[in-house]
């Protein structure tokens, strides 16, 4: 009997670093494929709440990456006005492969994803969420080219301080030749040959 269980936990095991890599290789996949389709500076967003998407396809971003040593930040708008921001926060956030942050209570972290878009142009009314709990990923991150595989659960803005509903959010976010502006660090130091993804 103790030989069964522990084949099926090996098995198990096995089922579980098979899909972690799957979903990983199959993230870089499709960001190559948007990749191909960008020019500099741009971006795309693949991001489902609740199972529904929450950009358009015809959505492309553009913006900048500030780094500096205890934060990443990549603010990103679309022609919609529509607008992501992340924040990567701690002290040496570059020395870390991947490049990653886990959200276990927004309350308590510096790290964040918010995401916003305008439903309503002519009485300006907005829909937006941030990340209350998850992780937030580069799978993919040089000079030229970030990837960033966000999962987990997000709220609405507005009541994010108490929610009353969480809803699961996948998001994929695939920006090519990102401008890049640096505070006090150099690209040296983020970017070097030991820093390679």
């Amino acid at each position: 009997m103790k030989i069964v269980i522990r084949l099926a936990g090996m098995f198990f095991l096995q089922a579980v670093m098979a899909g972690c890599q799957t979903r990983d290789g199959s993230a870089k996949e499709e960001a190559e494929k948007y990749l191909a389709g960008l020019n500099d500076n741009q971006a795309r967003i693949v991001a489902t709440i609740g199972g529904k998407p929450f950009y358009g396809d015809e959505s492309i971003f553009a913006g900048q990456v500030i780094m500096s040593g205890n934060v990443l930040n990549v603010t990103l708008t679309d022609q919609f006005d529509g607008r992501t921001i992340i924040n990567l926060a701690g002290d040496k956030w570059y020395s870390r492969r991947p490049v990653a942050d886990r959200i276990e209570s927004y309350q308590e972290s510096a790290s964040s994803l918010k995401m916003g878009k305008l439903v309503d142009r002519e009485k300006l009314i907005g829909e937006g969420y941030m990340l209350t709990k998850g992780d937030i990923v580069a799978v993919t991150f040089e000079k030229d080219k970030m990837v960033f595989e966000i999962k987990g659960e997000v709220a609405k803005y507005s009541d994010f301080a108490q929610p009353d509903q969480y809803l699961p959010f996948d998001g994929l976010i695939v920006y090519k030749k990102p401008a890049i502006s640096l505070g006090g660090i150099n690209e040296q130091t983020i970017f070097g040959s030991t820093h390679s993804n």
